[in-house]
């Protein structure tokens, strides 16, 4: 039996001791399952009436049932190596970008879906400073050329000239925070699966344990995707704009080419960006319907397996 397995169909008997917020969630499937599990044998052998010993059945049968069918789904997500990293990969192997280039060939070669959630919110994070970073001293160039006033004409121009590339700017900054936070989310939470799990089998948690398993799922996907994305779409306008670089860069040739695409108003870098932002913002608005029916599929189907 795998270890996944074993955490989860373990009735906690043996005396271990919780050592990390994962290790709480699995014990307090274990509690749930053992609590509903003794109560419906306690109803079944001790019921004074046919109808409360059946609901006594009914209830075990909704602990073994459940924790079978819940345990499967628990060790194919739990499982390096297996599902939902290979989801994730399978799915951007079909979406191209860059000339044909694969989306997977962005993604991390890693085996479990915290190790991608932890690249996710961290290369997510990298290109959120970088840009910020751009932005604040490109505010501080303009500010600077306002005040002298022979330069006050050149910052007003560059201030204004570059409108769509600011706004462009901004909502990247968005969606990058947005990317962010989902993945840290999702990271810092994803102990929260086995507790999920646990409170699908109770009909009274079901509807909260089949909401934590939908979103944890569709965040374990979607966010090291738009990541992925991120690091193919923005590594190319960015460069240009020199923005990867952390504050002003003292190579001459860098520089000049800076000022070079910031005077020609940067405007193939910001149209790649809205580009960006529309796509992140459609995925996003997607992710969230899929999520909702997700957890529909989910509870339908076992009100369907579990009648209780």
């Amino acid at each position: 039996m795998s270890q996944p397995l074993n955490k989860l169909v373990g009735l906690g008997l043996d005396g271990s001791t919780p050592v990390s917020a994962h290790d709480i969630g699995d014990h307090t499937l274990r509690g749930i399952a053992v609590a509903v599990l003794m109560h419906g044998i306690i109803k079944y052998l001790a019921g004074p009436t046919p109808d409360i010993r059946r609901e006594g059945i009914d209830e075990i049968m909704d602990v073994v049932v459940g924790s079978a069918m819940l345990a499967i789904l628990y060790a194919l997500l739990e499982s390096p190596g297996t599902f939902l990293p290979t989801l994730t990969h399978e799915i951007a192997s079909a979406v191209p970008i860059n000339n044909g280039t694969a989306l997977a060939n962005y993604l991390p070669n890693a085996t479990d879906p915290k190790s991608m959630l932890q690249w996710g919110y961290l290369m997510a994070r990298q290109y959120f400073d970088n840009v910020t970073a751009w932005y604040g001293h490109f505010w501080g160039g303009v500010v600077g050329l306002s005040v002298l006033p022979w330069t006050s004409p050149l910052g007003w121009y560059a201030q204004q000239s570059t409108w769509y590339l600011q706004q462009m700017i901004t909502y990247t900054i968005i969606n990058l925070g947005f990317i962010y936070a989902l993945n840290l989310i999702a990271y810092n939470a994803w102990w929260l699966l086995p507790l999920g799990i646990g409170l699908v089998i109770v009909r009274q948690t079901r509807s909260i344990g089949t909401f934590i398993v939908a979103f944890l799922i569709i965040v374990a996907i979607v966010g090291p995707l738009l990541t992925a994305y991120t690091v193919a779409a923005l590594t190319k306008p960015l460069a240009e704009l020199g923005a990867l670089t952390k504050g002003w860069t003292t190579d001459i040739s860098q520089f000049v080419g800076f000022l070079s695409v910031l005077f020609n108003q940067g405007y193939q870098q910001a149209l790649t960006m809205q580009t960006y932002d529309v796509t992140v913002d459609v995925v996003l608005a997607m992710a969230l319907a899929a999520s909702y029916a997700l957890y529909r599929i989910l509870d339908e189907v076992i009100v369907d397996v579990l009648p209780l």
